[in-house]
């Protein structure tokens, strides 16, 4: 059985949860693998207030295309009616036919963000127009980007800015990323957030793919509704949380540098092609697995100075200086890396 929320308030003067919207908010989906799940996180979305929900799925969104190409109904449904070139697409509207059981798991009071749920291609692109962006990852290690707070310090903030942001104009939104249900977010995708959470639990440590987002947005909802009848009255200092301007600079620009990095290896002639640079990529080729290693711990130390954006543009000036003296041949880089990279081929 459903909880409900009071219709009234509780006799202080309080407006109910059912009224307070965060529309400054933006839930993305990486990858989900259980459209159980993606119906469950619309309804909870629905239950906090939240509107933007976004499924980022490369091979749903192709599908999708596909579709919409071959029926000019779907491709209305979807909002592709000016298709023109599908190579260009970089997102639509959620075709619900193409995920089984979300629909019911959303129930009516999810419907409504369903149906107004986007499909993106990547998650770079799903991140436009956002200031912050916040990885909830549970990976740990040496090799993994560390949390840069919890999710009390993160709620408090983004309840505090909020507030500020209600006196004055609209600003960027807040974008809470969360990985598939088996695998979780990749390294490049957490690279891509500005901050990174890691939900506090006992001793099993995975969470349900609806139920992390549900224990997200209740958190958040309720700094939010605190902040917005909070009677001490005053100013919220946005100075009294950390700096949310210079880490969006640095996530805005290093998912762009380590693309640079990739794209300049692969004109000296390393093996880098877009489809090895990832952290998955061991199997394929060990070599360009170790140099995306290498890359992805340059943005981890890049991204915990905040650079100005002056730093930024020198540390991408760096890059094309260093590879602008012309392709040669891969045996000027090391006899014995190139040999490397040919034997970790499959």
């Amino acid at each position: 059985t459903d909880m409900e929320s009071p219709e009234n308030g509780d006799g202080d003067g309080m407006e109910t949860p059912k009224t307070c919207r965060m529309p400054w908010c933006r839930v993305i989906l990486v990858e989900p693998r259980d459209a159980r799940n993606v119906g469950m996180v619309a309804r909870a979305c629905a239950n906090f207030g939240v509107s933007d929900l976004i499924v980022v799925h490369t091979s749903k969104l192709q599908a999708a295309v596909g579709r919409a190409g071959r029926s000019s109904e779907k491709a209305r449904q979807l909002g592709l009616t000016e298709l023109e070139d599908s190579s260009s697409v970089e997102h639509c509207a959620l075709d619900l036919s193409a995920w089984k059981g979300c629909e019911r798991l959303a129930t009516e009071e999810g419907a409504e963000v369903l149906q107004s749920a986007k499909l993106y291609g990547s998650l770079k692109a799903a991140l436009t127009g956002t200031g912050q962006s916040v990885a909830f990852s549970g990976r740990q290690g040496r090799n993994f980007r560390q949390p840069t707070a919890g999710l009390k310090s993160f709620a408090r903030q983004m309840a505090e800015k909020h507030q500020v942001d209600a006196q004055g104009a609209a600003e960027a939104k807040t974008a809470l990323v969360f990985g598939s249900e088996d695998v979780g977010l990749s390294t490049e995708a957490v690279l891509m957030c500005t901050d990174v959470c890691r939900l506090q639990t006992g001793d099993c440590p995975s969470l349900n793919l609806s139920h992390a987002v549900v224990v997200v947005l209740s958190r958040i909802f309720e700094d939010v509704l605190e902040k917005a009848f909070d009677g001490r009255g005053g100013a919220v200092d946005p100075m009294a949380s950390p700096s949310r301007d210079k880490a969006a600079v640095a996530s805005a620009w290093t998912a762009d540098w380590s693309e640079l990095c990739r794209q300049r290896l692969e004109v000296q002639g390393y093996p880098t092609q877009a489809e090895l640079w990832h952290g998955r990529g061991r199997r394929k080729c060990l070599f360009a697995y170790k140099l995306f290693r290498v890359v992805a711990d340059c943005v981890r130390c890049l991204q915990r100075v905040n650079p100005t954006e002056s730093e930024v543009l020198s540390w991408s000036k760096l890059v094309q200086a260093l590879s602008s003296q012309g392709t040669t041949d891969t045996n000027d880089h090391g006899g014995g890396e190139s040999d490397e990279a040919e034997d970790a081929h499959e």
